[in-house]
């Protein structure tokens, strides 16, 4: 699975794509556990909140041979992304190929002033952090490769996304065939900048962003 440009989104997406994915999971598994601020926690509605995985008639966790999955990552890899590798480690071996990921393990909620129409701006204050079934979320330094650091670009030039020549899919099947890694066009860039992405200055780059909540947040805040 290649997560190394997803910054983040919405929750339900990380538990969809986790459900497909894990071992002998079911609606019964705690996918993540949301614990949130000391204000919010005063109420019901945000106490002991849980999100469960689905049951995906389609899931592949039995076909992965040793319970094993293969996740490449980045610097840009984060929060519901995190969330995937966080939630399916109780319950299986996850691997992880690439750099380390940002280590984003809080969320948001959107809040919105529907009093005022001409008022077109919202806030995404970060309010919870999030803990998976064995009540674990120490990735806020971002989680360490199993295979890494390494980025795509310590070798030049770039193969095509799924190219098995591609320098991270080509150190993931290395690590899955058991054979030492190659690097005959290797051109590592030693002392320069990053070429800059685009993705840095996503909107919701990030944010783990947790709608459910929106209703529950205007019936305490006032606003």
């Amino acid at each position: 699975m290649d997560l190394r440009y997803n910054g983040g989104g919405f929750t339900s997406s990380a538990v969809e794509l986790a459900s497909h994915i894990g071992s002998n999971v079911s609606s019964n598994d705690i996918f993540f556990r949301n614990r949130y601020n000391s204000f919010l926690e005063q109420f019901e509605q945000f106490q002991n909140v849980i999100a469960n995985f689905t049951d995906a008639a389609n899931n592949i966790g039995n076909q992965l041979t040793n319970n094993r999955v293969y996740i490449i990552t980045s610097n840009r890899t984060a929060s519901s992304s995190e969330l995937v590798i966080n939630g399916l480690k109780p319950f299986m071996d996850v691997f992880l190929v690439g750099d380390v990921t940002e280590g984003k393990n809080v969320g948001s909620a959107l809040l919105r002033d529907n009093q005022n129409e001409a008022n077109n701006w919202g806030l995404l204050p970060i309010i919870f952090k999030s803990f998976n079934a064995d009540d674990r979320s120490d990735y806020g330094e971002g989680f360490i490769p199993n295979r890494g650091p390494i980025n795509e670009f310590m070798e030049l030039p770039f193969q095509a996304l799924g190219d098995p020549e591609e320098f991270l899919l080509r150190n993931t099947i290395d690590v899955i065939l058991g054979r030492s890694s190659t690097s005959a066009r290797r051109n590592i860039l030693e002392g320069r900048a990053l070429p800059y992405s685009s993705l840095e200055r996503h909107l919701r780059h990030g944010q783990a962003i947790d709608t459910s909540k929106d209703e529950d947040l205007k019936q305490v805040l006032p606003f």
